[in-house]
């Protein structure tokens, strides 16, 4: 049974409960002062007694790695300031931060863990320091229930008890915090230019949200996808007869998405369907729904709707409208993770045109926060007073705002209304005097609002976590141990293909392309990567009695 991070009563007493002693790298912690007691005195007036002194911290300094735009001009400065502030909160503790580009920050944490150097916080995010999993399978990380317990119960407050639990680990161990900016997944959308859109007809935006949200929603078919490809025909049919195409579709801007979440999290598009309560694992790209997407990619890209030298085009270039302004490279459609009203403000401000927000998930689920995440190293020297450090910056606001925006009037100006300016927008830029990512470290519910930002946006966010299930899968990862070669083969084969299917300048020849990616998925064994997920995805169900979706 997973364990539950104890209760902010529990752990005030057990801090209370805690002596001092002088050995090394143990459980240093402070006891609150309890309330002067009223005695009476002979005279009959009151007098406040303190019943016991506050214990002294010992003197700490502790190293906190954190990814972000690299050391800036007035680093040091910010830090010295921090670390001053911090002695209210955190008496006799120093913090000696490290801030890494994130191009190099992933190389500097394998060394780090390698060397086994002393390192008390560190920033994890999945797609610079590798599988969380691995690393927590690895012995990389450090497990947090009892620091949290003891230390953390700030966090746990701004996060919420859900959260926490929902990043229980299948031992039922804690070992990261997410740096929080919203968790909620799983609920996309689609921003589309609204003047492109009543070009297409006059209720085609209500009947393409109906449209999409059947087929993602309710039945998944084949049929439905081909009614959504029908509806952004039109789309972008009518960007075409507008002059207003630009840098037209690829599949890995608009649809290629969908038929990889088609499944729950398998290995190589290997998996169940959404929607089948038997759980059944398939390979994804042999149903309907992968091939419909191949036709009609093939289909757009002979209508012109997919640039004629897409095969040798950096897509990575494009990027949706901004300021107003078509280009080559401006895309008139942008799939988002998730889609809110101040979303889709944000966007429109960017943009510089009216906008439509197509929601794409009727609901969304708890995904797991590792893309920006704290973790203690297994070799931290001082975790319990990491600890504390941390929970200051969650529950702090002022500590917060202070390491990622700077000092006030000098790397910011608060401007009396609830906003703030900044010299480069909401993101520090390594040109910049000083200023952090928001979403590295702590709660963005504590960052201010800038001239770059929508007011309300981390709101928005924070209403939808309380009341999101947690995803049944989000804990559940494949062994991939004995298939290595297997997915290697597979993945090989991907990255050969996709491009193609994603371009859809195979034409009419599409569908003797994908015959032959499929024969050799089969020659890969595929096969018998469907029967190791069955296998364990098998068990997961019936340990956990999932019974549907």
């Amino acid at each position: 049974m997973k364990k539950k991070i104890v209760s902010l009563l529990l752990a005030a007493t057990m801090i209370m409960s805690v002596c001092l002693s002088g050995c090394g790298n143990e459980k240093q912690e402070e006891s609150k002062t309890p309330e002067s007691s009223k005695v009476e005195s002979s005279a009959g007036e009151s007098e406040a007694t303190s019943t016991e002194e506050k214990p002294q911290l010992e003197e700490k300094t502790i190293q906190i790695w954190i990814g972000g735009p690299g050391k800036q001009k007035d680093s040091d400065e910010v830090w010295e300031e921090f670390n001053k502030r911090l002695q209210e909160y955190v008496p006799n503790t120093t913090v000696e931060f490290t801030v890494l580009t994130t191009a190099e920050y992933g190389t500097q944490f394998e060394q780090m863990l390698a060397a086994g150097e002393e390192v008390d916080l560190a920033w994890i995010a999945n797609w610079v320091t590798g599988s969380t999993s691995t690393n927590i399978d690895d012995g990389n990380l450090m497990p947090l229930n009892d620091l949290v317990a003891e230390y953390g119960q700030g966090i746990v407050e701004a996060m919420g008890q859900n959260v926490i639990d929902a990043h229980l680990y299948k031992d039922g161990e804690l070992y990261y915090l997410p740096s929080w900016q919203g968790l909620t997944t799983d609920k996309k959308g689609i921003f589309v230019i609204k003047e492109i859109a009543d070009l297409a007809g006059a209720t085609w935006y209500e009947d393409t949200q109906a449209i999409v949200t059947e087929w993602w929603n309710h039945d998944p078919s084949a049929e439905n996808l081909q009614k959504v490809y029908d509806q952004f025909d039109k789309y972008f049919a009518a960007a075409k007869d507008a002059g207003k195409l630009c840098a037209g579709t690829v599949g890995s801007k608009f649809m290629g998405w969908n038929y990889s979440q088609n499944y729950a999290k398998g290995s190589e598009w290997v998996g169940p369907l959404r929607h089948d309560d038997t759980f059944t694992v398939v390979d994804t790209a042999q149903q309907d729904h992968y091939k419909t997407y191949i036709k009609n990619q093939a289909e757009f890209y002979k209508k012109g709707y997919i640039r004629s030298d897409i095969a040798s085009v950096d897509t990575s270039q494009f990027s949706f409208i901004k300021n107003g302004e078509y280009t080559d490279n401006t895309c008139i459609l942008y799939v988002d993770n998730f889609l809110t009203q101040s979303k889709l403000e944000s966007m429109q401000k960017d943009a510089g045109v009216e906008l439509y927000g197509i929601e794409i998930e009727e609901k969304g689920y708890l995904g797991l926060g590792d893309a920006t995440a704290m973790a203690v190293p297994y070799c931290a020297d001082e975790p319990e007073r990491a600890m504390m450090v941390l929970d200051v910056i969650y529950s702090v606001p002022e500590m917060y705002q202070l390491l990622i925006y700077g000092i006030e009037g000098k790397h910011y100006t608060d401007n009396g209304d609830g906003t703030v300016t900044t010299s480069y927008g909401a993101e520090g830029t390594a040109d910049a005097d000083y200023g952090l990512w928001r979403w590295t470290i702590g709660t963005c519910k504590n960052s201010l609002v800038t001239q770059a930002d929508t007011a309300g946006y981390y709101d928005e966010l924070a209403e939808n976590d309380k009341v999101s299930p947690a995803n049944i899968w989000a804990t559940w990862s494949f062994d991939g141990t004995g298939t290595e070669d297997i997915c290697a083969a597979l993945k090989a084969l991907r990255l050969e293909y996709e491009p193609i299917f994603s371009g859809g300048y195979t034409g009419d020849d599409w569908e003797a392309t994908y015959d032959k990616f499929i024969k050799a998925r089969k020659d890969a064994g595929v096969d018998k990567l469907i029967e190791e997920v069955q296998k364990q995805m098998s068990a997961y169900v019936k340990e956990t009695g999932l019974t549907s979706w």
